[in-house]
């Protein structure tokens, strides 16, 4: 996965799920995305380290015209929705 770490991301399980870690060095914030059951994204949001919000860095689904977006913009290679296999 040498492309993804380009893009500052790297693959890491949570809950058994595969799941794509792109880090934001800007703003500090680590963004996790990973498949759901029935095909599509969620998404979660954790400070710089992995460290959780004090809310718990609930995971969100994220609509289906984000994930419209996502492939609008694809290119040759999309950090999270080609990792994910989609």
């Amino acid at each position: 996965m040498s492309k993804l770490s380009e893009y500052g991301g790297r693959i890491v399980w949570t809950d058994g799920k595969k799941t794509v870690e792109l880090h934001d060095d800007t703003a500090k914030k680590v963004f996790q995305y990973r498949l759901t059951a029935d095909g599509g994204i969620e998404r979660r949001v954790l400070l710089e380290g992995g460290i959780p919000y004090p809310d718990g860095s609930p995971w969100e689904s994220m609509s289906a015209s984000d994930i419209r977006h996502l492939q609008s913009v694809r290119g040759q290679f999309h950090p999270i929705l080609d990792p994910l296999g989609m």
